[in-house]
């Protein structure tokens, strides 16, 4: 679950606003502490989104000598863990052992590690330090890695005074008649539901003897164990506690004080012996306590607390998954409202509280009646007489009851009743009150189903690619069972809790269903119904019971959904972010992340993930370079049908521009030769002249016309017949009517496109004698005619461009991509996360408990696994 002080969605169990306990009727006024400066965070590089771990955390580790791997116990764990995976062939983690096993081997760690520190505290005399976990030695027990306090401590300031158990109590006793639910009560931390499991279990003596494992007072150090993720763990702790009111505090005390205006009557008063009388007793501790001299709640809080690092992690919770962690049963909440015969309900599952069954409670998040809104209580004991039934109750406050039918001074009560019952009155936080209203005012059952000896456990690890779009995926889980009979299926994640900070941005919620190897396909014998938690989007597990199934191999196909809050920050971010000046706590959270999810193996994923990505990339660009390359080959080829269309018009143009030009020199040289013979003839003598071909050019076209030329009697009218020229009969008239314009020859006499013979041209103009300039100009040219209609150059024909064409949508449109051809997946995501990918991983593995039986489980991997 991603969340860096921001939840979308409400926090489980929302911790109510504690009381604090006073001593006696006044008001204590301390001075606030310096404050701790945690969260001067540089400026978030946004731009790059990465929801891997290891990549980091290997870069992280990189100076990290071989002996710090060979010495750190959980060093130690996460290398034997791995090379137990190695060995199942890339699955992840499998065991296979009596639900006893595991919490046998864990306490005998856990008296090892005692009895070492022991021996060499003797040996030195001096009392046990907590290194691990050193209260003294800065904030990292109170705060995660992000730098959050726990809600108390936001209110009020954060503890800065410490003693151990010998100055804090007079006569310090660990139990006193053992551990009784009338011991808790609540401090300034935000853990009413972990504090409502160990009241639920404190009415079975052997279920809070199995935790404490070993203790030595003298020395100060106490061994405890848990349960977490499918085994036990150990946790070894000094006696060290924080208090409310430290040695250098400044005190005053205050009547009459004015929250608005700050501001009371001080009354004189004997500090030191004031200071004595706060720091003394279970009310001195800052934290949970008991009223008497017992000293197991403080301390097992306390170690609950390192289990998961600090404690800010342990505040927010379902009294139900507390008790799995203090028990190792398999805890679900139920909605009363989802109960369809409630008698049947009390009858085979409540009326057993503190039997097969612990029952907790979770109140509605507005209370009424004395109950307090989103609150935890335990469910300590039921009685049954006749058609009264009722449930007795405690707050961990350890005040604050029920106010409706049945509670303290209510009528119902009589002195018979209260002496069966044993029940006194006193605002102690314990209480009665009947079923009814129990289903009423508790919308969420917290219940846990007990193990003992006689039932086995297996699990199986693996770790699964979770897609975007929701369904059940192709990986599955298969166990085989044995023997018939009694059958708990739960299917976890790793909790969180231990880890925050480095759990990125995603929250997965489970579910699955069975279904038996064989049988009809699409009916499946039982589904997930219950969670561990009320709210299905941060429940850590899912299950299902059967209560007689039969002997067989079962399928327990699963979805996951996956919700991404990009309002938190990635693994990868953190561990760039507080590695300089957060290490100690980074490598201890780091670490702890590390051994959950090696559960999965999910290094192996994000490896395979990364691989595929790279293929998908080097995929991409290959579709990529290959579609461009088509496109523009197709270009290419559309260009080259447009030019050697161009090609083809434009060398006909000049063939028929270079044709003209060759015409037009050809009748050139003909009429100057026939100038010539006209010249060379004796005067008087008629030259019959050939054929002159006069061409006309329009452009790039050409026409010729055949005139034929009569020779003149004299040289002048044999001049002037040479500079009018007309065309003969059938001839094109517009070149004829061109050129008689030329020569002054009146345009009537083209007609009908048919022309008069020369003679009669000829006949008709005017000859008059030429001027003396006319003449000397004549004289100038010696004769020469003039040659300027073949000397005016012809017009070479235009430039052809594309836009001359009419349009031809197979040479002429644009190429294009064909608009039904499927986008590639790389190409989807981008469409819609852009440069933020979709990486989700979840590390999952299924419990099966069987009574009396052996189950084997394995996983079938499909094709979204990485």
């Amino acid at each position: 679950m991603g969340n860096s002080g921001f939840l979308p969605i409400p926090v489980p169990m929302a911790e109510p606003d504690t009381p604090q306990p006073t001593p006696f009727p006044i008001r204590i006024v301390t001075e606030p502490p310096p404050p701790v400066d945690l969260i001067g965070l540089p400026p978030l590089d946004t731009s790059k989104k990465n929801d891997f771990f290891y990549e980091a955390w290997d870069r992280f580790l990189a100076l990290e000598p071989k002996r710090a791997k060979k010495t750190s116990a959980l060093a130690k764990k996460i290398v034997e863990e791995k090379r137990g995976i190695e060995q199942k062939s890339g699955e992840g983690l499998a065991i296979k052992q009596n639900a006893a096993t595991s919490w046998e081997e864990a306490a005998d760690d856990c008296r090892a590690k005692v009895a070492a520190i022991v021996d060499e505290c003797e040996r030195l005399n001096r009392k046990y330090v907590d290194h691990a976990f050193d209260l003294e030695g800065g904030p990292y027990c109170l705060v995660n890695l992000e730098g959050q306090f726990p809600k108390a401590i936001g209110k009020i300031d954060p503890p800065k005074w410490i003693k151990r158990i010998e100055d804090v109590f007079e006569k310090p006793q660990f139990f006193i008649d053992g551990a009784n639910a009338t011991d808790v009560h609540q401090g300034s931390a935000g853990d009413c539901w972990f504090l409502a499991a160990l009241m639920a279990i404190s009415a079975k003596k052997e279920l809070i003897e199995n935790l404490c494992i070993a203790r030595n007072e003298k020395i100060g150090v106490y061994g405890f164990v848990f349960y977490r993720d499918g085994e036990w763990i150990s946790e070894v702790i000094d006696d060290k506690l924080y208090l409310n009111v430290g040695d250098d505090d400044k005190l005053s005390i205050v009547r009459d004080w004015s929250r608005s205006k700050k501001e009371g009557r001080y009354v004189y008063y004997e500090e030191d012996k004031l200071k004595e009388l706060l720091q003394r007793g279970g009310e001195a501790l800052f934290f949970s306590h008991c009223k008497s001299n017992e000293t197991w709640l403080p301390l097992i809080e306390k170690a609950y607390a390192k289990a998961h690092g600090d404690y800010f992690s342990i505040e927010g919770g379902y009294a139900s998954e507390g008790i799995e962690d203090l028990t190792g049963g398999v805890g679900v909440v139920i909605n009363p409202e989802d109960i369809m015969d409630k008698d049947r309900f009390w009858k085979d599952q409540l009326s057993q509280v503190n039997e097969k069954y612990l029952f907790g409670g979770g109140s509605k998040a507005k209370g009424s009646k004395g109950v307090i809104g989103g609150h935890a209580y335990a469910v300590m004991k039921a009685y049954e007489e006749g058609d009264l039934r009722l449930l007795k109750l405690r707050n961990p406050w350890g005040d604050t009851e029920w106010e409706g039918d049945w509670s303290d001074g209510s009528k119902l009560w009589t002195a018979e009743m209260m002496t069966k019952l044993g029940h006194t009155f006193g605002d102690d936080g314990v209480f009665w009150m009947s079923y009814t209203d129990f289903l009423k005012h508790f919308p969420n059952i917290n219940r846990v189903r007990l193990f003992d000896k006689s039932w086995q456990v297996s699990q199986q690890w693996t770790c699964v690619k979770v897609p975007w779009t929701v369904d059940y995926l192709d990986t599955k889980f298969e166990f085989t069972i044995t023997e018939k009979g009694p059958v708990v299926i739960a299917l976890c994640q790793p909790d969180d809790r231990y880890f925050k900070g480095l759990d990125g941005r995603f929250w997965y919620s489970l579910h699955f269903r069975v279904y038996k190897n064989g049988e009809e396909e699409g009916r499946w014998i039982v589904r997930s119904m219950h969670n561990s938690g009320s709210a299905s989007e941060i429940t850590r597990s899912v299950s299902a019971e059967i209560e007689n199934l039969d002997r067989g191999t079962y399928s327990v196909v699963f979805k996951v959904s996956a919700t991404r809050w990009t309002g938190s920050m990635t693994a990868e971010t953190n561990i760039n972010l507080f590695a300089a000046d957060r290490k100690e706590k980074l490598l201890n959270v780091g670490r702890r992340f590390d051994y959950a999810q090696a559960k999965g193996n999910l290094r192996a994923a994000e490896d395979a993930v990364r691989r595929q990505q790279r293929r998908d990339t080097t995929a991409e660009s290959n579709d990529a370079l290959k579609k461009a390359r088509r496109l523009k080959k197709q270009e290419n080829e559309r260009e080259r049908l447009r030019k050697e269309r161009l090609d083809k018009v434009t060398k006909q143009r000049k063939r028929e521009y270079e044709g003209a030009v060759r015409e037009r020199a050809k009748t050139k040289k003909e009429v100057k030769k026939a100038r010539e013979a006209a010249k060379k003839a004796p005067k008087g003598k008629k030259v019959e002249r050939e054929p002159i071909i006069v061409v006309e050019v329009k452009g790039s076209e050409a026409s010729s016309t055949a005139v034929n030329t009569p020779a003149s009697s004299t040289d002048d009218n044999a001049a002037k017949s040479d500079e009018t020229i007309s065309s003969a009969e059938n001839s094109n008239s517009d070149a004829v009517t061109e050129i008689a314009t030329k020569k002054d020859i009146a345009p009537e006499h083209v007609e009908n496109k048919k022309v008069e013979s020369v003679a009669d041209v000829l006949a008709k103009i005017q000859i008059t004698t030429p001027s003396k300039a006319a003449s000397e100009d004549n004289e100038q040219n010696d004769g020469e005619e003039s040659d300027e209609p073949y000397e005016t150059p012809l017009d070479e024909p235009q430039e052809v461009t594309n836009d001359d064409f009419e349009w031809d949508s197979d040479i002429d449109a644009p190429v294009v991509e064909d608009s039904d051809e499927d986008e590639t997946q790389q190409q989807q995501n981008d469409t819609i996360f852009g440069t933020d990918p979709w990486n989700a991983l979840c590390v999952l593995g299924l419990r099966v408990y069987s009574q009396n039986s052996e189950a084997k489980i394995r996983v079938v991997k499909g094709n979204e696994t990485a």
